[in-house]
């Protein structure tokens, strides 16, 4: 995975990232583990923490304000030992607040088992949001999903 390969692991923070720390009671949470949409400060958070306990370490490369009310931040992890890596862009309204947050997990067989271990520890009522494990097999098991594919480049004529 090239995109954090590119910067120096910054050092841990003593906090809850920006975006988390000012999360507004109205904030939207849109992954690429989840089905639909989590609405909700009360809801974020506790998704967000059973998210936090499936890393086995957060190597961040990038954290900080990129301009116009945007946060981002990179950081490479491993889920029972399979690698991945995230990127968070949070959105912050007039008043300082993430109003809105996405987060990409890739590549995508990572992203499949992060899914299914997020189903197999959240909250009943947060289940819907996530894949089963057999959604998760059969989706894995698609051609092309396997963790080391050469990459989707096409040769121009």
């Amino acid at each position: 995975m090239k995109f954090n390969d590119t910067a120096p692991v910054l050092a841990p923070a003593d906090g809850p990232p920006l975006w988390l720390a000012r999360l507004a009671e109205s904030a939207t949470l849109e992954a690429t583990v989840l089905k639909r949409p989590i609405e909700g400060r009360a809801d974020i958070l506790s998704v967000i923490k059973h998210a936090v306990s499936l890393y086995e370490f957060q190597h961040h490369s990038y954290k900080g304000e990129i301009g116009n009310g945007l946060y981002m931040e990179s950081y490479r992890s491993q889920i029972q030992g399979v690698p991945i890596e995230t990127v968070v862009v949070a959105h912050l309204n007039e008043q300082g607040e993430t109003d809105s947050v996405v987060i990409n997990h890739r590549p995508l067989n990572a992203a499949l088992l992060f899914s299914k271990r997020m189903w197999e520890c959240v909250d009943e009522r947060f289940r819907d949001c996530y894949l089963t494990g057999p959604e998760a097999a059969a989706l894995h098991t698609a051609p092309g999903v396997a963790s080391r594919q050469p990459p989707c480049i096409e040769e121009l004529p």
